[in-house]
């Protein structure tokens, strides 16, 4: 896995997997290099030990000359027949012998896959080489992005002959698909090695980066922008294990799990826990909940500086009194921190409302970090006057920095006066100015109200600063300077900091936010917005370059892209209105930043769970005091109904849900859980008297639209069932998910299924999503349903299916969900 990313500042040693094809017993025929470029190294195989992969067939080889890219695919899976290893192809290939298992499955899906792919022989000694310090071989596979870049070459030139004969472009995409076809199945034997011992899970997880990194190859010469058919890792127990001994949070790790692709996965436990988390021990953590960041009021600890010497100075509480920070919210204001030398030589803080000429900087986060104090407005000051030096830093830099931020995510879809307000010049005289949680929200339950206020203002107190700066104990131990943009962005998104909701809301109000490294503070927004118009000129680049080019599978950009996804997805929230213009009765048309907040709050945890909804309120432009102040069995319902429009799957989320008079689930879900929501034109309007779906907007594609099937059963419905589908013959594998509570399925009744996609056997190592409804009612082109709950498809062709489906269409059929 040597042409993936792998972290610099890290002390984790990475993977190397063992080269189990030349063990005695059977593999490769030894012969002479083929037209690969065989290295002059003292690390790489020489002599006898050097092996080409003969061909099989004169099909693969010539495949990509040819312009066919099936050819070599029609007999892959006969090649454990061939070697001897199967009677036929459909008898299992594998031994009781795990390493005779492993170097099966290394010798045909990893080198016979990867010479198919090239279509010619490959020299195993430019992909293999001594491990330091032993005799052992192992995989090299840093030489792939070359072959692959040759092999872009020699495509692109097939393809442009193909189009000087016959005066057309070849269809690249469907040429294409036979091949997405197989590696997709290549990955459902990898599932099978993942229930093994080592060495089967080390080479299923080499061969899980091959096929990663073939898709990408695959997609890009064939001109497919959107690289979907690559699949998020979800099951590999050894990256698991790498994960926890290197000291992670289970519950981070369960934030991360299934996000990714293998590369990017792999990456990300090679991070060093120690450098990267400061040697916080997560032993009594589990993958719902991290113990070191959640908040106990009664044991929890106000911490100093760790520059802060209590022996040679002095160090006390200093701070301000909670009745005047009430008295400053209740009276509509938010409440800013001065910083005044007392004469005593203490840093002490003292309140100031705020007002249209003020410019001030909002601190973000976590108490974990020793920052917050849960008895009183009050901290060390030590803490207080490190904090004074970073504002004093920004004063003199930041306008600098803010001016070369013209051009970042957060500014550009802001309004000129709004843009033209925030970036106003401090007057001289203006002293450094603070909004800090601890000192700035009244502590005490006789300050209730005002608490509840201090929330409903997070919106303008965040979206009106100068920026937010970001201080998280773990990365002030980090030199940003020395780390390339990827493992930066790869480490904010790994911090305790990014893992809490109160910050997720704080960044996403930010205009611009700066995070504090131990070498300065590094302007995130800026970095990102440079990373974009990079990618856009490469695109640019390659779209007329004919030469060969690593960039085919240029795996550093792709990481970029992921590891900087919390980042690029995050809502902007840059048009608050103002806190007497937010009111429940006010419905939102932004659906998308709805699954944009919902997407982003759901792998984040807060110590009040109460807290998380008037977050969510504040995100969608309702005022969190209104939310706050209804039953919390209310509360989340009251958010969903202020939505005019809501993405359909919603519906698909296997998640607790809202119960009706009876005590049955209905279609909201109580609290944000499951998986992604769907970002794309799929959503349902919410009226007074129901969920209605239909096509009523025109110049959206049909395929848009969830797929519904319709089907009538004279029995009880299952738990886990199979329908056949009318229209191409497939079945469907239903299984219902439970984790929300089932309602009653045991009447017969005439029932729809929706799906977020069209099912095909060929996805066989995807499992689709889906809801299960049943009818209730037809009146003319409106039929009625009540939702039962989210279920899990997948295509079967030999299952014995229990009844036919037949598909609805949304051109004539108006569903209405009851509520």
């Amino acid at each position: 896995m040597d042409h993936i990313p792998y972290p610099v500042a890290t002390t984790v040693l990475p993977i190397e997997v063992p080269l189990l094809s030349f063990h005695t017993g059977g593999g490769f025929d030894e012969l002479s290099a083929g037209p690969t470029r065989v290295e002059e190294s003292n690390e790489k195989l020489t002599g006898a030990e050097c092996a080409v992969i003969p061909n099989l067939s004169a099909g693969a080889a010539s495949g990509v000359e040819s312009g066919s890219r099936s050819d070599w695919t029609l007999d892959f899976w006969g090649y454990p027949k061939t070697k001897g290893w199967a009677v036929s192809d459909s008898q299992s290939w594998w031994t009781s012998d795990v390493e005779e298992t492993a170097r099966r499955a290394q010798e045909w899906m990893y080198f016979e896959l990867l010479r198919r792919f090239l279509g010619h022989p490959i020299d195993v000694s430019n992909l293999s080489r001594k491990q330091e310090h032993s005799e052992r071989l192992v995989i090299d596979s840093s030489d792939i992005p070359e072959l692959l870049g040759r092999w872009s070459a020699d495509h692109r030139g097939s393809q442009e002959d193909a189009q000087s004969h016959t005066g057309t472009t070849p269809d690249a995409p469907q040429k294409k698909e036979v091949v997405l076809l197989l590696l997709a199945r290549v990955l459902l034997e990898c599932n099978r090695l993942d229930d093994l011992s080592e060495p089967a899970q080390s080479t299923s997880f080499a061969i899980r980066v091959l096929v990663e990194t073939l898709i990408r190859a695959t997609c890009k010469s064939a001109y497919i922008t959107k690289t979907s058919n690559i699949q998020n890792l979800e099951s590999n127990a050894l990256l698991k294990q790498r994960f926890l001994g290197n000291g992670w949070c289970p519950y981070q790790i369960e934030r991360l799990w299934g996000q990714y692709p293998p590369s990017t996965t792999y990456y990300l436990s090679s991070l060093s826990r120690e450098r990267t988390f400061g040697g916080v021990q997560h032993d009594q953590c589990n993958e719902f909940r991290c113990m070191t960041t959640s908040i106990d009021p009664a044991t929890y600890q106000h911490r100093h500086a760790e520059s802060c010497s209590i022996e040679s100075n002095p160090c006390q509480m200093v701070g301000v009194q909670s009745s005047t920070v009430a008295e400053c919210i209740n009276g509509g204001h938010i409440p800013l921190i001065k910083f005044e030398e007392s004469v005593d030589g203490i840093l002490r803080p003292s309140i100031v409302e705020s007002h249209n000429d003020l410019r001030y900087v909002a601190l973000s986060h976590v108490w974990s970090g020793g920052l917050g104090n849960v008895k009183a407005n009050s901290m060390f000051s030590c803490q207080l006057r490190k904090l004074h030096g970073l504002l004093q830093t920004i004063r003199e830099n930041g306008d600098d920095d803010l001016d070369r931020d013209r051009g970042s995510r957060k500014t550009r879809g802001m309004k000129r006066d709004l843009r033209a307000s925030l970036r106003m010049k401090p007057l001289p005289e203006q002293p450094v100015l603070l909004w800090i949680d601890t000192l700035c929200v009244p502590v005490g339950i006789e300050h209730t109200q005002a608490y509840k206020r201090a929330l409903a203002q997070m919106a303008q107190i965040y979206v009106q600063a100068q920026c937010v700066l970001v201080v998280d104990p773990e990365l002030q131990k980090m030199k940003y300077k020395e780390l390339p943009d990827e493992e930066l962005f790869a480490t904010v998104q790994c911090s305790s900091w990014n893992s809490r909701s109160w910050t997720f809301q704080e960044a996403a109000m930010a205009r611009v936010f700066y995070i504090q490294f131990l070498d300065g503070y590094s302007i995130i927004d800026k970095k990102w917005h440079d990373f974009m118009k990079d990618m856009e000129k490469e695109k640019e680049k390659n779209a007329t370059a004919t030469q060969v080019s690593r960039d085919i599978v240029d795996m550093h950009k792709t990481l970029m892209v992921d590891v900087s996804n919390w980042f690029a997805t995050m809502p902007v929230m840059t048009k608050i209105r103002t806190y007497d213009a937010r009111t429940l009765m006010t419905h939102s048309e932004d659906w998308q930043n709805f699954v944009r907040v919902w997407n982003g709050l759901r792998t984040r945890s807060t110590t009040k769970s109460d807290d998380l909804y008037g977050i969510i309120a504040i995100m969608v432009d309702l005022t969190a005091y209104e939310i706050l102040q209804l039953e919390p069995q209310l509360r989340m319902k009251a958010i969903l109904r202020s939505q005019s429009t809501l993405p359909i799957s919603l519906l698909y989320q296997d998640c607790p849900r809202i119960l009706d008079s009876e005590g049955q689930p209905m279609w909201a879900p109580s609290q944000i859980a499951g998986g992604h929501l769907d970002m794309s034109n799929r959503y349902m309007r919410l009226h007074d008297d129901g969920l209605f779906i239909a096509s009523e907007r025109k110049g959206i594609a049909r395929y848009s639209w969830p797929l519904i099937y319709v089907f009538s059963l004279k029995q009880p419905l299952p738990a886990s069932f199979n329908v056949r589908l009318v229209n191409d013959n497939n079945t469907l594998s239903i299984r219902l998910c439970s984790k929300g509570n089932i309602k009653t399925t045991d009447r017969p009744g005439s029932w729809l299924i929706f799906i977020n996609k069209t099912p095909s056997v060929q996805e066989v190592s995807q499992a689709l999503r889906g809801a299960l409804l049943r009818r209730t009612g037809n009146k003319g082109s409106r039929i009625t349903a009540s939702y039962i709950c989210p279920i899990e498809i997948t295509v079967q062709n030999e299952t014995k299916p229990i009844e036919e489906a037949k598909s609805i269409s949304l051109d004539i059929y108006v569903i209405k969900i009851e509520t």
